[in-house]
Protein backbone atom coordinates (compact mmCIF):
# COMPACT_ATOMS: atom_id res chain seq x y z
CA UNK A 1 0.00 0.00 0.00
CA UNK A 2 1.21 3.48 -0.62
CA UNK A 3 2.84 5.86 2.04
CA UNK A 4 0.68 8.78 2.69
CA UNK A 5 3.42 10.70 1.07
CA UNK A 6 3.13 8.76 -2.20
CA UNK A 7 -0.60 8.95 -2.09
CA UNK A 8 -0.82 13.10 -2.33
CA UNK A 9 2.01 12.94 -5.22
CA UNK A 10 0.18 10.27 -7.15
CA UNK A 11 -3.22 12.64 -6.11
CA UNK A 12 -1.28 15.86 -7.34
CA UNK A 13 -0.18 14.37 -10.49
CA UNK A 14 -3.41 13.00 -11.37
CA UNK A 15 -5.16 16.84 -10.51
CA UNK A 16 -2.05 17.78 -12.68
CA UNK A 17 -3.60 15.29 -15.60
CA UNK A 18 -6.74 16.44 -15.36
CA UNK A 19 -6.34 19.76 -15.41
CA UNK A 20 -4.25 19.82 -18.25
CA UNK A 21 -6.74 18.23 -20.78
CA UNK A 22 -9.56 20.05 -19.56
CA UNK A 23 -9.17 22.37 -22.71
CA UNK A 24 -8.58 19.28 -25.18
CA UNK A 25 -11.41 18.96 -28.04
CA UNK A 26 -13.27 22.13 -27.09
CA UNK A 27 -14.13 24.81 -29.67
CA UNK A 28 -12.03 27.58 -29.87
CA UNK A 29 -12.71 31.30 -30.96
CA UNK A 30 -9.61 31.76 -32.25
CA UNK A 31 -8.69 30.97 -35.64
CA UNK A 32 -7.04 27.23 -36.08
CA UNK A 33 -3.58 26.78 -36.99
CA UNK A 34 -5.07 24.26 -39.65
CA UNK A 35 -7.18 27.04 -41.16
CA UNK A 36 -6.03 27.42 -44.80
CA UNK A 37 -6.14 30.88 -47.01
CA UNK A 38 -5.19 34.60 -46.92
CA UNK A 39 -6.61 37.06 -44.27
CA UNK A 40 -6.56 40.18 -45.31
CA UNK A 41 -8.02 43.12 -42.75
CA UNK A 42 -8.69 47.00 -42.67
CA UNK A 43 -4.91 47.82 -42.57
CA UNK A 44 -4.15 46.06 -45.47
CA UNK A 45 -7.03 47.71 -47.58
CA UNK A 46 -6.15 50.58 -46.34
CA UNK A 47 -2.34 50.50 -47.66
CA UNK A 48 -3.64 49.21 -50.59
CA UNK A 49 -5.99 51.99 -51.35
CA UNK A 50 -3.07 54.42 -50.35
CA UNK A 51 -0.92 53.33 -51.97
CA UNK A 52 -3.47 53.25 -55.08
CA UNK A 53 -4.10 57.39 -54.45
CA UNK A 54 -0.18 57.78 -54.27
CA UNK A 55 0.02 56.32 -57.99
CA UNK A 56 -3.05 58.28 -59.19
CA UNK A 57 -1.41 61.60 -58.10
CA UNK A 58 2.08 60.42 -59.28
CA UNK A 59 0.55 59.84 -62.61
CA UNK A 60 -1.67 62.45 -62.88
CA UNK A 61 -3.86 60.12 -64.60
CA UNK A 62 -7.27 60.76 -62.95
CA UNK A 63 -10.38 58.04 -64.23
CA UNK A 64 -10.25 54.77 -62.68
CA UNK A 65 -11.48 53.76 -59.05
CA UNK A 66 -10.15 51.60 -56.48
CA UNK A 67 -13.10 50.56 -55.86
CA UNK A 68 -13.60 49.65 -59.30
CA UNK A 69 -10.69 47.04 -58.88
CA UNK A 70 -10.72 43.00 -58.84
CA UNK A 71 -8.01 42.10 -56.21
CA UNK A 72 -6.79 38.49 -56.28
CA UNK A 73 -3.95 37.72 -53.43
CA UNK A 74 -2.01 34.96 -55.16
CA UNK A 75 1.30 33.03 -53.84
CA UNK A 76 4.52 35.28 -54.21
CA UNK A 77 5.34 33.90 -56.90
CA UNK A 78 2.74 32.34 -59.51
CA UNK A 79 2.51 31.47 -63.52
CA UNK A 80 1.75 34.18 -65.83
CA UNK A 81 2.19 34.60 -69.49
CA UNK A 82 4.68 37.32 -69.12
CA UNK A 83 7.70 35.65 -67.39
CA UNK A 84 9.14 32.15 -66.94
CA UNK A 85 9.81 32.29 -63.73
CA UNK A 86 6.03 33.45 -62.78
CA UNK A 87 4.81 37.09 -61.54
CA UNK A 88 4.45 38.72 -58.11
CA UNK A 89 1.80 40.98 -59.76
CA UNK A 90 -0.19 40.85 -62.85
CA UNK A 91 -3.17 43.20 -64.64
CA UNK A 92 -5.94 41.66 -66.37
CA UNK A 93 -8.12 43.95 -68.44
CA UNK A 94 -10.67 45.86 -67.12
CA UNK A 95 -10.29 45.51 -63.88
CA UNK A 96 -8.49 42.80 -62.36
CA UNK A 97 -5.11 42.43 -60.43
CA UNK A 98 -3.60 39.65 -59.16
CA UNK A 99 -0.41 40.57 -56.48
CA UNK A 100 1.90 37.86 -55.05
CA UNK A 101 4.19 40.58 -52.88
CA UNK A 102 2.62 43.73 -52.21
CA UNK A 103 5.64 45.48 -53.32
CA UNK A 104 4.70 45.46 -56.75
CA UNK A 105 0.93 46.46 -56.46
CA UNK A 106 2.30 49.96 -57.62
CA UNK A 107 3.32 48.79 -60.50
CA UNK A 108 0.06 47.10 -61.39
CA UNK A 109 -1.66 50.42 -60.84
CA UNK A 110 0.21 51.92 -63.18
CA UNK A 111 -0.64 49.30 -65.52
CA UNK A 112 -4.71 49.40 -64.52
CA UNK A 113 -4.16 53.21 -64.88
CA UNK A 114 -2.88 54.04 -68.00
CA UNK A 115 -5.30 50.79 -69.28
CA UNK A 116 -8.66 53.24 -67.71
CA UNK A 117 -7.00 56.35 -69.40
CA UNK A 118 -5.54 55.04 -72.27
CA UNK A 119 -6.49 51.93 -73.30
CA UNK A 120 -3.26 50.50 -73.14
CA UNK A 121 -1.87 48.71 -70.15
CA UNK A 122 1.80 49.30 -71.93
CA UNK A 123 2.09 45.69 -71.34
CA UNK A 124 5.99 45.99 -72.26
CA UNK A 125 6.54 48.30 -69.93
CA UNK A 126 7.38 52.05 -72.26
CA UNK A 127 6.08 54.21 -70.19
CA UNK A 128 7.86 56.35 -68.02
CA UNK A 129 5.56 56.55 -65.81
CA UNK A 130 6.74 52.75 -64.15
CA UNK A 131 10.21 54.30 -63.67
CA UNK A 132 8.74 57.85 -62.31
CA UNK A 133 5.80 56.53 -59.78
CA UNK A 134 7.97 53.68 -57.79
CA UNK A 135 7.15 51.19 -59.92
CA UNK A 136 10.07 49.34 -61.24
CA UNK A 137 9.98 46.25 -62.80
CA UNK A 138 11.60 43.65 -61.28
CA UNK A 139 12.08 41.02 -64.26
Amino acid sequence: MPSFVQRIQLLGLTLIIILSMAGCGKTSQAVASSTQGVFIDANTVAFLQREFNETVTCTQLSQGSFNDLSIIVMPPSFPCPYYATGCSGEFDEPNLVKIGMFSSWKHEMVHYLLYVNTGDPDTYHKSPLFQTCGAIVAG
